[in-house]
């Protein structure tokens, strides 16, 4: 069995900013019960500082900036039983996450030729997670994230306009540790670094005030997190800190509308052909998966809705999306855990000026 997240997860195990698993790796075996044994949380906190600005570069330029910092400290307790007492089994455990990322990213934006907007930007990402069993010494994990774009908005007419972009990006990690409990030391993972250039070009028609249609082909990539490479899982997996990007050429057409200020239309149209996938590969070991670049695939599917005001203060909506998913490496392993088919509707009534009334259904075929 093969399963394929499409969005990129941040979090750790325990929900950390960026983090791996408590686990350590001689000890997965007996851990990998932790899962359903008592646990509690001393601590969660996260705390976030950021900055934003916006300022004139003469009269037809001007500077975007933001910057942050986020800090994330956790603790997490396992117990013998639902006492909370004591922590003799070999399941218990007291772990610690001591976890910040800090970054910013910087657009330049120029009008100075008619007609066009264009726009240069500069991203950086720094990620850093420090975690611990008690008694144990802290293990780190470093890396750093950096990219370079720039695009142009050309109106062509009054209506229409295209978009052409283009970015370099980079990823490498500056440390990944792991702890040996039977030798008590701590060892360095090899160096991870990733590289990739992303494009895309869009094409934007405002056919009228009341619809409007836009196509754009892109290549994007996924960079392999922290957790994607070193993470145990809770003893569930193997690390991987050979993981890479996945890259996709995504197709994508849409359109979007309005008939009688009561009824709005969307509808659309994917493609994305993917290489490198990363795949969770199960057994591996006996019991225990990785995540792997597992060849190419190809995603390809359809979504429409409607939105309609009855009255007023009452509005009814719907969408239905199908999405289809090939393995062409292997096509006799399925990817999973993702609808083929997905309807949602719903009916939202307010009243008073205060009270709102929300009720909506939703269905999913097999995963």
């Amino acid at each position: 069995m093969i399963i394929y997240n499409l969005l990129a997860d941040r979090k750790s195990d325990r929900g950390a900013l960026v983090g791996i698993s408590a686990v350590k790796p001689l000890k997965h075996l007996k851990d990998s019960i932790r899962i359903l044994r008592i646990k509690q949380w001393p601590k969660w906190n996260k705390q976030s500082l950021y900055f934003i600005s916006n300022t004139a570069v003469g009269e037809r330029s001007k500077v975007k900036t933001r910057l942050y910092y986020d800090t994330f400290v956790n603790q997490l307790f396992s117990y013998d039983d639902t006492t909370y007492t004591k922590q003799t089994r070999p399941y218990a455990f007291q772990s610690f996450y001591d976890d910040y990322t800090f970054g910013g990213n910087a657009e330049y934006e120029s009008r100075a030729l008619a007609h066009n907007v264009f726009k240069l930007n500069v991203q950086y990402k720094r990620d850093v997670h420090r975690e611990h069993d008690l008694g144990e010494p802290v293990q780190g994990y470093i890396d750093n994230t950096l990219s370079l774009g720039i695009e142009n908005t050309y109106q062509i007419t009054s209506g229409l306009a295209i978009i052409p972009g283009v970015s370099f990006n980079m990823r490498g990690n500056d440390k990944a540790q792991e702890y040996n409990a039977a030798t008590k030391e701590i060892t360095n993972f090899a160096d991870s670094k990733n590289n990739a250039v992303n494009a895309q070009i869009g094409l934007f028609w405002d056919i009228n005030t009341s619809h409007s249609l836009k196509g754009s082909v892109a290549r994007k990539t996924r960079f392999a997190t922290i957790k994607d490479r070193y993470s145990y899982r809770m003893g569930q997996a193997i690390p991987n800190p050979d993981l890479g990007a996945e890259a996709a050429v995504n197709i994508d057409l849409s359109y979007s509308g309005k008939i009688a200020d009561k009824l709005s239309l969307q509808a659309s149209v994917f493609n994305s052909n993917i290489d490198d996938i990363i795949q969770q590969v199960d057994n591996v070991q006996p019991g225990r998966f990785q995540l792997q670049n597992a060849g190419k695939a190809r995603f390809y599917g359809a979504e429409a809705g409607l939105d309609y005001r009855v009255i007023s203060g009452l509005s009814i909506g719907s969408n239905y999306s199908f999405i289809k998913r090939k393995n062409k490496t292997n096509p006799a392993i399925l990817f999973t855990n993702v609808p083929e088919h997905k309807v949602f509707a719903y009916a939202d009534y307010s009243f008073w000026k205060r009270v709102n009334i929300l009720a909506s259904v939703e269905h999913n075929s097999d995963r």
